[in-house]
């Protein structure tokens, strides 16, 4: 018997093989996420009154906020932004893998009511949505995968998406304090109230989400009540521009600022949040969500695509960006916030970089659409796919 006709069925086994194995180990973490769902629905509160100080500490734990309260010695203090990359790449390194994302434990609720202020003591006051990120398959990736591999990643994409979420806490004084701790809730959309397992490369990209520190470029000692602008930095691998036809991924940072706005209250913390795009050049101020509500609209896409796979290309692993879309309130370049900071523009906006982001806020939101240089985006169609939305220039090399 011919070679060839040995070698048909056992390729075409092996593939059928590969298809089985990959489509179980998908069902396999949905299940486990349904399971985990499932057990916490059937628990029910204590009343307030029967509550000690145990089983109050371990709802917060589960739920992602602890009862310590943030201290001095948590915040790495920065008196400037690291636009650039050696800066930003060095603040990365120094923060550490101890200021990383963490993702909340599986079957947590996603949206939780405050805890209730007490007086003359600091305590916690919860978490709050602040954005939400979406992956999806770029369109060159798309065409590479096989049919079944591309259907079953497409699906779970589509499924999910990271919803971001800072902490809250009191000082004895009652002042609001703004976490340095960043939590990450990945869910289900069509069961938005709890968290879910997510995929170990979801798991992992969310650790390279970072804290870099808290704005502060002020002589007087920094107390945590003071924290008003966390800045954030995202390390992702990107697909620089094809040289003779190949592409050629590279380590690259973008930044996002979770900022405090003045009209917070204990009773209702609000921040507006920003990021980067282009490799630092241009910065957005991204629509704003509900913190209150289960749909969480994304405020950032990517496409991704993946560097390696294993199983005949049936099991795709390293995803590499190659595209980043935000639905903006406001889009201006990079340069004009830093002559903002600097006071080029006019006369320097008290609280520097803080005082910047609040002109900024107020300009996409109506209260002064007349500052110089600043025009608000034109709000996204809801008809429009997540890929039409705000399409990013290339990234500078």
């Amino acid at each position: 018997m011919k070679l060839n006709t040995l070698l048909i069925p056992v390729t075409f086994g092996a593939i059928i093989f590969a298809a089985v194995t990959v489509l179980s180990h998908f069902r396999s973490t949905m299940q486990f996420s349904d399971e985990a769902t499932d057990s916490t629905s059937g628990q029910e509160d204590l009343p307030s009154s029967e509550r000690s100080l145990l089983s109050e500490s371990r709802s917060l734990l589960v739920t992602g906020v602890t009862l310590n309260i943030p201290k001095t010695d948590d915040y790495l203090l920065l008196d400037e932004v690291p636009w650039n990359l050696g800066d930003v790449s060095k603040k990365f390194r120094e923060a550490s893998v101890e200021r990383s994302c963490e993702l909340l434990e599986v079957g947590s609720e996603v949206i939780q009511p405050l805890l209730d202020v007490k007086p003359d003591v600091a305590g916690p006051l919860g978490r709050r949505c602040a954005f939400s990120i979406q992956l999806q398959l770029g369109k060159e990736a798309s065409a590479n995968l096989p049919n079944l591999t591309r259907g079953i990643i497409e699906d779970y994409l589509k499924a999910h998406q990271l919803t971001i979420q800072p902490s809250y806490y009191y000082d004895e004084k009652g002042r609001l304090i703004l976490s340095p701790k960043i939590r990450a809730s990945f869910v289900r959309l069509d069961a938005p109230k709890q968290s879910t397992a997510a995929e170990s490369m979801i798991a992992k990209s969310i650790q390279e989400l970072r804290t870099l520190g808290a704005y502060w470029d002020k002589s007087d000692p920094f107390t945590p009540a003071d924290c008003r602008t966390l800045i954030v930095g995202f390390r992702y691998t990107l697909d620089s521009q094809p040289i003779a036809g190949k592409t050629n991924p590279k380590l690259d940072y973008e930044l996002v600022f979770i900022h405090l706005l003045p009209q917070s209250t204990l009773q209702k913390p609000k921040v507006a949040v920003f990021a980067t795009s282009d490799a630092r050049t241009q910065f957005h101020l991204l629509e704003e969500s509900d913190p209150d509500s289960e749909l969480q609209l994304a405020a950032i896409t990517a496409d991704v695509r993946f560097a390696d796979s294993k199983m005949m290309g049936m099991y795709p692993e390293r995803p590499v960006v190659t595209r980043v879309y935000h639905k903006a309130l406001l889009s201006v370049p990079v340069e004009l916030v830093q002559s903002q900071i600097a006071g080029l523009t006019g006369v320097p906006p008290e609280g520097g970089f803080s005082g910047v982001l609040d002109t900024l806020y107020e300009t996409a939101t109506g209260a002064d659409p007349a500052a110089e240089g600043v025009t608000p985006e034109t709000q996204p169609s809801d008809d429009k796919p997540p890929e039409q939305l705000f399409p990013e220039a290339p990234p500078a090399n």
